[in-house]
């Protein structure tokens, strides 16, 4: 596409300011404002005296076609209007170009598929509940984000919809020690999967300390662009369908094992195996990121992909079938024969428990929901700062955290 200019035409920049010489490809003002002779007069001679404060190089880049629209496509609609409203030469700059920014505006990733067409992660649902399992509507583009979880860019008509305010209290996840007492950088930086997911040999010399950042060394100024910044799922839940669809399964699951390890120690006999003791007790929120994982052998369900490798990897040509120290085939519910497989996958850390949660059940913690402790978001995966964060961003010096480190179990 190509846009044709006719420079005979326009309108010479004046180039008596100093501003203004700078910048000689600014794009003069616009103006549709009516008046009379002498009013114009009178602010034509004001405008050769007073130079304009918004020429300067980010407007010059706005008048470049090629800039102005790469930045379009990382902007809905919303967002490109309030940059055409923050003042005159920007708007002057962007009205020229307004009907091919409009279209290379941001737009959702399912914005190719028909009315009707069937969604992707419906495919493989046998669910009779479902009335539709296609899209209804076509996607908007006023309103287009990324989603908080996965980073997949949706619209508003592809987001879950906005859950109950007493469902927020749910989704928060204890930390263990380590990650509450991290500084909370390391706990904001992207995470990465781990090499011993899912294998099925142990690893060599597993690490069981965390590796923090070195402190000397500066981040690079586009570490911003990458961090995962803090959860912001109460004023607003911006995830897409796939992320969302089993977010309060979830978290009854979370609730009842609170719930259950708080009992275990009294339908066992009081034997220590209760929440917080051992092995036995509610792991970190985060899961395999936790900064204090550890590595243990797990067993899992074996999907067919999992049961492919393993007949791959036997050397047979004959089918893989029976028993073996890597799998095992066990008899579930109702007679269906399920294949269980053992690997080795990092587990989280062993979360505190507090005194007054050891006889009451708990429908959700309630430290966390105050703000009181840091926690971690099970709906967007990100942290969500504390009483003691919230003082350090404001430069305040936290108190001491020796009274509910008494009253927590070790």
């Amino acid at each position: 596409m190509a846009v044709i200019v006719d420079l005979d035409d326009e309108t010479p920049v004046d180039q008596s300011s100093t501003n203004a010489s700078s910048f000689p490809s600014v794009k003069p003002l616009h103006h549709s404002l009516v008046a009379s002779a002498s009013g114009s007069e009178r602010k034509t001679a004001l405008e050769a005296v007073r130079p304009n404060p918004n020429i300067n190089g980010f407007s010059a880049a706005l008048s470049c076609y090629p800039i102005a629209s790469q930045l379009a496509s990382q902007l809905d609609l919303n967002t490109l209007h309030d940059l055409s409203r923050t003042c005159r030469q920007f708007r002057a700059n962007l009205l020229e170009y307004r009907d091919q920014l409009v279209k290379n505006s941001l737009h959702c990733e399912m914005d190719d598929l028909e009315p009707g067409t069937t969604l992707p992660w419906r495919e493989a649902s046998t669910s009779g509940r479902q009335l539709t399992s296609g899209r209804i509507s076509r996607c908007a583009r006023d309103m287009v984000n990324e989603c908080r979880r996965c980073g997949t860019v949706v619209c508003r008509n592809c987001t879950i919809k906005p859950p109950k305010q007493s469902a927020l209290q749910a989704r928060h996840r204890r930390l263990c020690r380590t990650c509450s007492k991290a500084p909370l950088q390391l706990l904001t930086n992207p995470q990465r999967s781990p090499t011993t997911v899912g294998t099925s040999s142990p690893p060599g010399s597993p690490k069981t300390g965390p590796a923090f950042i070195d402190a000397g060394s500066p981040p690079a100024f586009t570490a911003p662009a990458f961090e995962r910044t803090p959860c912001s799922c109460d004023p607003m839940v911006w995830l897409c369908q796939p992320c969302g669809q089993h977010l309060r399964n979830t978290d009854t699951m979370y609730i009842r094992a609170w719930t259950w390890r708080t009992r275990y120690s009294h339908y066992l006999g009081g034997v220590g195996t209760g929440a917080g003791e051992g092995n036995e007790g509610v792991n970190c929120g985060r899961g395999s990121g936790c900064l204090s994982a550890k590595i243990v052998e797990q067993e899992t369900n074996c999907n067919a992909e999992t049961l492919a490798k393993l007949e791959g990897s036997s050397g047979s040509p004959e089918r893989w079938t029976g028993t073996s120290y890597r799998a095992q085939e066990i008899e579930g519910i109702g007679g269906v024969f399920k294949m269980k497989t053992k690997n080795y996958v990092p587990v989280g850390e062993t979360v505190k428990i507090y005194e007054d949660e050891r006889d009451q059940s708990i429908q959700y913690l309630k430290r966390e929901v105050a703000g009181k402790l840091r926690s971690w978001c099970s709906w967007c995966e990100r942290v969500i700062a504390g009483e003691r964060d919230t003082k350090e961003a404001v430069g305040a010096r936290p108190g001491s955290s020796g009274s509910s480190s008494t009253s927590s179990s070790t």
